[in-house]
């Protein structure tokens, strides 16, 4: 049985800070106040605990950790694609996977062969996946008791709209999702579900949807919230005001924090990376820069779940060594839409209404219309608290049906009118055509 360790997080390469070995110390420190961790409504302890014993899975549920990695990149890649969505993206591939298995249980065959396909699990059976997601649920919530973290799933459907038990029951049992039936014409409808994602990210999203469309039937909502400490936490003292120069030369002041210890680092012709452990080191932020000669967007490109495996081998072999590390305090909120990316990875008939989602009800008019996707991140001298919520929104349209005959091959009347009045013009009849 081997040991796996799963990525939760994929932040934006570009919110990273600066990693330097440079050993001048910042003069005229400016100090922010700056309230602690345990304030902020989530109370850590304060204890130091054992190390972390690392989360022990199966070698089929290994390879679902690879496969989720695989498909983290290759979403972060679409997703900055874009000019738009290229700055400071973030995203969490966990709530976004976990979301899209709840909508696995209802596809047709074809849909989820597209989907398995998009997400690596074609050699997977359907309760691998399930299971998958229901033990990494309970093993990262429990793996470090100096990070709160929490992940929760549910169903929202409306009232009126029937849903069938099987797919209820097996997103209750394997994603424990909290399943509502509401009406979805009401105001309250809204606020309930914006409520729910604000309870479960403790108030850093605190919207979803600005409205519940008139043709909208069920909402999958997966919510996950992450708080943590730093192993080695920054001096806010140290703490100073820095320049920071961005992607296109502009450069703008920071506050940048300071610290000198000694971290797991690695560095090749393309980049700097250095691993910060959070609490008892079951969770870290690892930090990749690009080298002086690259970009961010180099790294974008040159980042795929085999590079990343090699940086963390790396970064996990070697010795730590003392790093003299600049990193920005920063706090930032995202939003994206998540259909054009999953449709460019290959998930397309979920979003064509024909009998797609047969497995949350028999009617061809079902189809995912959205995929949303918001983050909350905010990164300081004590830790990290970061929030992400996914709403994939299912639809009942009309299907355009075979258009009604009307063969004009025997005898027939005809009129010519003005139409605002009604009064007829012309009135004839055709029995016989002459050309």
């Amino acid at each position: 049985m081997k040991k796996f360790y799963a990525l939760l997080f994929i932040a934006s390469i570009s919110s990273f800070g600066y990693v330097s070995c440079d050993k001048r110390l910042p003069s005229d420190p400016e100090v922010d106040p700056e309230p602690k961790v345990a304030e902020r409504g989530v109370t850590l302890p304060i204890e130091k605990p054992d190390p972390a014993k690392p989360i022990v899975l199966t070698t089929k549920q290994g390879e679902k950790v690879y496969s989720d990695n695989v498909f983290a990149f290759n979403l972060f890649r679409e997703v900055t694609s874009s000019e738009k969505d290229k700055t400071n993206a973030f995203i969490s591939p966990l709530s976004v996977t976990m979301a899209l298995g709840m909508l696995y249980n209802g596809t047709s065959p074809d849909a989820r062969a597209e989907m398995a396909a998009a997400l690596n699990v074609t050699n997977f059976t359907d309760a691998e996946i399930n299971e998958y997601y229901q033990t990494m649920s309970k093993e990262l919530m429990n793996v470090d008791p100096l990070t709160a973290l929490s992940i929760a799933n549910s169903i929202w459907s409306e009232i009126t709209y029937p849903v069938k038990q099987s797919f209820i029951d097996i997103n209750k049992n394997y994603y424990d999702a909290e399943v509502q039936s509401l009406d979805f014409k009401l105001r309250s409808t809204l606020d309930a579900i914006n409520n729910w994602c604000a309870n479960k990210t403790n108030d850093k999203i605190t919207t979803i949807l600005q409205e519940i469309p008139q043709n909208a039937v069920m909402y999958l909502i997966n919510a996950v919230y992450f708080k943590s400490v730093w192993e080695s936490k920054f001096d806010k003292a140290k703490t100073t005001t820095e320049p920071f120069t961005k992607e296109n030369g502009d450069r703008q002041n920071v506050s940048m924090m300071n610290q000198t210890s000694t971290f797991p680092y690695f560095a090749n012709e393309t980049l700097q990376s250095i691993e910060m452990p959070y609490g008892n080191g079951a969770f870290s932020m690892v930090v990749l820069l690009p080298a002086q000669d690259k970009t961010v967007d180099d790294l974008v490109h040159y980042l795929d779940n085999d590079t990343w495996n090699a940086i963390s081998h790396n970064l996990l072999v070697r010795e730590v060594q003392e790093v003299r590390v600049k990193f920005p305090r920063f706090k930032q909120e995202y939003e994206v839409k998540l259909n054009e990316p999953v449709d460019n990875l290959g998930m397309k008939l979920i979003f064509c209404p024909g009998g797609n989602l047969n497995g949350i009800q028999d009617d061809p008019r079902l189809y995912v219309s959205n995929i949303k996707h918001k983050t909350f991140v905010e990164v300081n001298e004590e830790g990290t608290e970061a929030a992400a919520v996914t709403a994939i929104e299912v639809i009942a349209t009309s299907i355009p049906s075979s258009p009604t005959q009307f063969y004009a091959n025997r005898p027939f009347l005809y009129l010519i009118r003005e139409q605002s009045t009604g009064a007829i013009l012309f009135i004839g009849r055709m029995d016989d055509i002459n050309v």
